[in-house]
């Protein structure tokens, strides 16, 4: 697609100025007509010379002419400096005429000098030369016509002195129709920036529509098309896995997208497609061959003319575009220039969707993964539980005094599989709260729970008795109590694991409209580095212990989404005098009042609820 039918060319701005010059020429033309019908008016004498009318006469037909031609349309033609040099010539030889009547002559000669101005920026150089020594003529004439000359050293001087006008006036105009061709070359240039934003804007646009390569391909190709004028629009992108440049369909053919059959291009072919994309330049293919190996698949494609560009973003090369067969001509250099100018972002969209495509496809596959672990998970616990529950109810059977064997061994046997199989359970009753938690389809109650007989609850489960302080004692939390206990019990044991010889405390107090509660133990505790991973799944921060003393590094995976499912968080902080706190925060009861505060032994009056550390001593013991 060319522009010259929109460029701006020299000759047009010449044109335009003439044009212009012309009719500002027959206005003062008009005025000077005027003058001299006045200076004869004073002059009684030339009324009565025939020479005075018929000039005069001439000169006025040819200004009503001139006001009532159209010169930009003259100026735009060839002719224009022809009917300009005989316009001006008309002029001249009516001027010479008045001039030669005596009493003329001195307002008709300063005219002539002023026609040898205005041919100077009229005029070509050739017209206005030929224009400028038949002004000097002229003068010649009138001079020996007069009498005011006898000799030729008489009119030299008005003579030299027309010609330096006219090489002044000659001077001005090619300055100006030099500046006016710099003018107009910077047009051309904005003309031609301002068609690629023009093509980069719409391609953009295109992109920018697009969510898939499926829908983004027919469009982007279609208005590359439409911008080079070109009948059909090939992209091909290449494929890492196979090592070739696959056809992305649809194809652009004559305006409409068009289906195909798969055709791949081997990317070490001898092919210019294969040899564009390895170069990673534009090709312009004049001619296709028949016989020609380099032409595979423009022959395929039925190209007699193709312009090949790299889609490529910095570096990487994503594929190759393919234009072919211009509906008018030829291509031209400047079509394949732009060709390449529109493929730069044209191969940063398609390499973006690319990506985006084949990290959506990834991650559709790992959330099916996913999902298939989740139903196994859920599945296999659920089919473990029933007979694990009837092995639990025997094995709680046989232990009853009435039935339990009376050697001490037996009895020790049996006691060991009941905890290995109370174990196994927790781990199976953990995989399916893990299993729902995925599935987002775990149930919850909320309802109003008093702190103390919580933890009593929890105190009575676990292992060890954890020491206990709730303040103030009627402190109620909005939870759900299976859930809450969960948490807690999970706490509990955790720091019992790992801090087996040190105290282990409960706290419960109220911050605002949040109830507070903290699990503190005074064990070797947990480093700052590791405190953000703790809670994730299967986290194991030492192997070697976590072997010897037994877990899945789930449990505190499940109190953390346990506590955001009751709309709470669960954090960890360090336990002064060494240990691991970790703090639970969830919405108050319904029943407790916002403002309320709790009371602290050896205040004065009423304190603010603080964190853990403010309830504990220097050794972690209540104050």
């Amino acid at each position: 697609m060319t522009v010259s039918a929109t460029e701006p060319t020299v000759h047009e701005s010449m044109a335009r100025f003439r044009s212009s010059l012309f009719r500002r020429a027959s206005a003062v033309a008009w005025i000077v007509l005027i003058i001299i019908g006045a200076q004869a008016v004073r002059s009684e004498d030339v009324f009565m010379q025939r020479g005075f009318y018929v000039p005069l006469a001439g000169i006025a037909v040819l200004l009503v002419i001139s006001t009532a031609t159209r010169w930009d349309r003259i100026m735009a033609t060839a002719a224009a400096p022809w009917i300009s040099a005989a316009w001006l010539m008309g002029l001249i030889v009516g001027i010479t005429a008045l001039a030669t009547i005596p009493d003329l002559q001195a307002t008709a000669l300063p005219i002539l000098f002023g026609l040898t101005a205005v041919s100077g920026l009229l005029l070509t150089w050739w017209a206005h030369a030929i224009v400028t020594v038949g002004i000097a003529a002229a003068i010649s004439y009138v001079e020996f016509q007069t009498g005011t000359a006898s000799a030729i050293p008489d009119v030299l001087g008005p003579v030299i002195t027309v010609l330096v006008v006219g090489a002044a006036t000659a001077l001005v105009g090619f300055e100006f129709e030099k500046e006016a061709r710099v003018s107009t070359e910077q047009e051309n240039k904005l003309e031609l920036q301002r068609l690629d934003f023009e093509r980069l804007y719409a391609v953009s646009a295109t992109l920018a529509r697009a969510e898939s390569l499926a829908e983004i391909v027919p469009h982007l190709v279609g208005t590359i098309c439409k911008y080079l004028d070109a009948q059909v629009g090939v992209v091909l992108l290449n494929d890492t896995d196979m090592h070739r440049l696959e056809v992305m369909s649809p194809i652009w053919v004559n305006g409409y997208p068009l289906e195909t059959d798969p055709i791949t291009v081997e990317i070490n072919a001898a092919s210019v497609v294969a040899q564009t994309y390895r170069a990673a330049k534009p090709i312009y293919v004049r001619s296709v061959t028949e016989d020609s190996d380099h032409h595979v698949l423009l022959k395929e494609l039925g190209l007699k003319q193709a312009l090949v560009a790299p889609l490529k973003v910095e570096s990487m090369r994503v594929g190759v575009i393919v234009v072919g067969d211009p509906y008018d001509g030829d291509f031209s250099e400047d079509q394949l220039e732009q060709l390449g100018s529109l493929a730069a972002p044209a191969g940063l969209v398609l390499s973006q969707i690319g990506r985006y495509e084949a990290q959506a496809d990834m991650t559709r596959r790992l959330e099916e993964v996913a999902q298939m672990k989740t139903d196994f998970v859920s599945t296999v616990s659920h089919e473990l539980r029933s007979p694990l529950t009837s092995i639990i109810g025997s094995l709680d059977t046989v232990n009853r005094p009435e039935l339990a064997p009376p050697e001490p061994t037996s009895q020790e046997l049996l006691l060991s599989a009941r905890r290995q199989a109370g174990r196994l359970q927790r781990l199976i009753e953990d995989l399916l709260v893990v299993s729902r938690i995925d599935r987002g389809a775990i149930p919850i109650h909320l309802e109003p729970i008093a702190v103390k007989q919580i933890f009593d609850e929890v105190n009575r489960v676990v292992s060890i008795e954890p020491t206990i302080t709730v303040d103030p004692a009627n402190l109620l939390v909005e939870a759900d109590r299976d859930h809450l206990s969960r948490i807690l019990i999970n706490l509990v044991e955790n720091a019992s694991k790992y801090a087996p010889d040190s105290p282990v405390e409960m706290f419960g107090w109220q911050r605002a409209s949040t109830a507070v509660l903290a699990v503190v133990d005074h064990g070797p505790g947990i480093p700052e580095e590791d405190r953000e991973r703790i809670f994730d799944r299967f986290t194991q921060l030492d192997q070697s212990d976590t072997r010897s003393k037994g877990g899945t590094g789930l449990g505190l995976s499940i109190v953390k989404s346990l506590a955001e499912v009751m709309k709470g968080s669960v954090r960890i902080e360090s336990t002064e005098g060494g240990g691991a706190t970790f703090v639970v925060e969830l919405p108050l009861g319904s029943s407790m009042p916002t403002e309320s505060v709790g009371v602290y032994p050896g205040g004065n009056g009423m304190k603010p609820a603080v964190d853990v550390n403010d309830l504990t001593g220097r050794h972690g013991r209540p104050v």
